[in-house]
């Protein structure tokens, strides 16, 4: 049986909001579609309205306010890839991005679609994370931030409400003191992560780590953070991180994995490998940082 839908083209914000009011839950918000193309393909989404953000300039930006890094819902992986030289945070998501996809699927895909995807195994969730990134939402009632860590509720599913869109990401406290970096396991190199491990780190003027982020991905519905791995890190000068510190803190983070078996790898052996890949993630930051 052949389906058609009826494809809608908004040029700013509010009149794509209107749209979505208007047409209700039949109507879906396109962000790229690389995702959302493949589950209609497949029926396991269905939609009569397709609202395309590609023409909302305002939604399409990466730029730095001050100390504070803030990427439109509409930019695209390419368009992270392309500003990895600006600083650190951005060095890190360009290299995540360039690990996703090929780059003809780069410059249509978004970090909005990405991120309201809402997959465990997504790549750019776990960097964002542990940058302590914010989300922006608008919608007929108005805006609203929340964490980045609030936003996944479950597979798929995001706490974005009826009729409302992601705006922006906004990555606080961006800054030379600051490394990232985000390490992952998969079949092929542009597959999904069977495993991954974020890190983020700011240093301050005496070199030592005064926050940290540790973030997991695909061994849980939603990605993990985890605390205890941070609070390891946490006061530790950077010479302190190579002697011992950093495995400490990966054997922390599979303390946190809630990883299952599936037709892609164990449960062992995604715990395993949480502890591999966060303390790569560390030794990385502190390479970078050792660097300022």
């Amino acid at each position: 049986m052949t389906r058609h839908f009826e494809y809608l083209r908004p040029e700013t914000i509010d009149a794509a909001i209107d749209m979505k009011v208007d047409y209700g839950p039949q109507a879906r918000f396109w962000a790229g579609g690389t995702d959302m193309m493949l589950l209609w393909q497949r029926r396991v989404v269905d939609f009569d309205y397709c609202i395309d953000l590609t023409y909302v300039p305002s939604l399409r930006y990466i730029e730095m306010e001050g100390s504070t890094l803030r990427i439109g819902a509409m930019a695209t992986l390419d368009d992270l890839d392309l500003k990895s030289n600006l600083n650190s945070a951005l060095a890190a998501l360009g290299e995540t991005a360039r690990l996703m996809n090929t780059k003809q699927t780069r410059t249509i895909a978004t970090v909005g679609g990405n991120l309201c995807h809402a997959s465990p195994s997504a790549d750019l969730t776990p960097p964002l994370i542990a940058m302590g990134t914010q989300v922006k939402l608008q919608g007929p009632e108005g805006e609203r931030v929340i964490p980045l860590g609030d936003f996944h509720i479950g597979v798929n599913e995001t706490a974005l409400a009826d009729n409302e869109i992601v705006i922006e990401f906004i990555v606080p406290h961006v800054s030379e003191q600051l490394a990232a970096s985000y390490n992952r396991i998969a079949r092929t190199v542009v597959d999904i992560a069977l495993v991954s491990s974020a890190v983020c780190l700011r240093m301050d003027d005496t070199r030592t780590i005064r926050d940290a982020g540790v973030v997991l991905g695909a061994v849980g519905p939603t990605a993990i953070r985890a605390p205890n791995a941070e609070n390891v890190l946490i006061g530790v000068s950077l010479e302190e991180l190579a002697n011992g510190t950093a495995q400490k803190a990966g054997a922390q983070a599979s303390l946190a994995a809630r990883a299952i078996s599936d037709i892609r790898a164990s449960q062992e052996f995604r715990t395993d490998m949480t502890s591999v890949l966060t303390e790569r993630s560390i030794r990385r930051c502190a390479e970078i940082l050792g660097d300022c």
